[in-house]
């Protein structure tokens, strides 16, 4: 703690009121958030007081200092050069302020633009600056509070996302990082949503295969493994009229809860019937032809699922 107090006794004599005022604001919500989320208190309360070391510093005197120490300057930068803070921040905090720590300089050279793949130390700088409580009431400032605490992935893409709804409604240029990091946690987001989604899905297939007497109803998660969906569903019927009786119990569960099929292939047959809902593929078989493809041993790559409640 001691250097920490010395940090501050610097910062304090280098930074305006303000900005010295928000720094401990941002240093303290950060610790905060590392409690909440079992990050290093240490880590956190250092990368909180150093993420604006540079912020004071004039806009030319930043450009000068960023070519003499050889950091890259692009040219959305040299039209607003207090962009160049949190980069230029980062080597000082290395060099003046004796940090080594790579996490550290990566949470301070991040907490402005963001970037795709952040770590959790990163992210939780980057909410600190925009929550802490000296910040003025910006929209929707009450709900990302909460979710800081709650979800910290779904409170980053609300930031970004409000952030760019801000920058276009000034006609600000956007920083072509900022919209990386959004392009990349938006998709993050929305696979999310479709996973949340493809578990609901699952519980009501399980319960619409197991109505019927469905045998080895399972599911096998293969998101990780393929693009073709999230997850299959499988089951068999010992019977052609129990097949066909399970492929009608799913599609009518199905439709009542507003979900229908893309696709239903092999209805007729009674051996192997596959329903795709897009993120999840149903597949009912006969017992023989069951055994015979055998879609577990085929993808045993993937995370098998024997129980609804494991979803």
């Amino acid at each position: 703690m001691k250097k920490i107090l010395k940090i501050q006794h610097t910062l304090k004599k280098e930074l305006d009121e303000n900005r010295y005022h928000h720094t401990l604001g941002v240093m303290y919500t950060s610790a905060s958030m590392a409690m909440r989320y079992d990050v290093d208190v240490q880590k956190a309360l250092y990368a909180g007081l150093l993420h604006d070391c540079a912020k004071c510093i004039p806009s030319d005197k930043k450009i000068r200092l960023c070519e003499k120490y050889g950091l890259p300057v692009s040219s959305v930068e040299k039209e607003n050069p207090s962009l160049l803070h949190a980069r230029l921040g980062a080597y000082l905090a290395h060099e003046k302020y004796g940090v080594k720590d790579e996490e550290i300089i990566y949470a301070i050279e991040s907490h402005t633009t963001g970037r795709p793949g952040m770590s959790m130390l990163e992210k939780i700088v980057y909410i600190a600056d925009y929550i802490e409580p000296g910040r003025r009431e910006l929209p929707n400032m009450a709900d990302v509070r909460q979710l800081a605490f709650r979800d910290i992935d779904e409170c980053l893409y609300r930031i970004l996302k409000d952030s760019l709804v801000y920058l276009d409604s000034k006609n600000i240029t956007v920083d072509p990082m900022t919209q990386r990091t959004y392009d990349y946690y938006k998709k993050k987001w929305e696979r999310r949503i479709n996973m949340d989604q493809a578990k609901k899905w699952q519980k009501l297939l399980f319960e619409a295969l197991e109505d019927k007497k469905g045998e080895d109803v399972c599911a096998i998660d293969i998101s990780a493994v393929s693009v073709l969906a999230d997850y299959f569903v499988i089951a068999n019927g010992n019977s052609d009229s129990q097949v066909r009786a399970l492929v009608e119990n799913v599609e009518e569960k199905m439709h009542k809860a507003g979900y229908a099929a893309k696709e239903t292939e092999g209805h007729r047959s009674g051996a192997w019937v596959l329903i795709d809902f897009g993120d999840v593929i149903v597949h009912i078989f006969d017992r023989e032809n069951r055994q015979f493809y055998n879609l577990e041993r085929i993808w045993n790559d993937g995370k098998k699922i024997d129980d609804v409640n494991e979803f």
